[in-house]
């Protein structure tokens, strides 16, 4: 008795759940958004040094915040191989569902809560 069956729907549900919750655990930390814009602005590819400079981020921090979208497969890591080794970023196709979430929160942000 009192073994609980979920529906497909009901499994569904809960994995969609967690991946939201992972996703605004990552992108409530500091300086992530900022990274994720300095980004999303520019087309291509970005060296760690670019990044840090448009998203007003400390190295450690940065680090940090890069590792995490990686592990989400937001972004993604080439190593280029030159002397010096150059690392370059860039944002991959998961992050184009996110991107127009983000927009509106960004326009949100900037439009205020004038609600007249």
């Amino acid at each position: 008795m009192g073994e609980s069956t979920l529906t497909e729907w009901e499994r569904k549900n809960e994995v969609a759940s967690q991946k939201i919750q992972q996703l605004l655990r990552i992108l409530s930390k500091s300086k992530m958004l900022h990274v994720l814009y300095a980004l999303g602005t520019k087309n291509g590819s970005l060296r760690f040094s670019e990044i840090k400079k448009s998203s007003f981020t400390d190295s450690t921090t940065l680090t940090r915040r890069l590792a995490e979208l990686e592990d989400i497969a937001m972004i993604s890591r080439n190593e280029v191989s030159t002397n010096p080794p150059v690392v370059e970023y860039q944002l991959t196709e998961s992050f184009s569902t996110i991107k127009p979430i983000l927009e509106g929160l960004l326009h949100y942000g900037l439009e205020g809560t004038n609600t007249e």
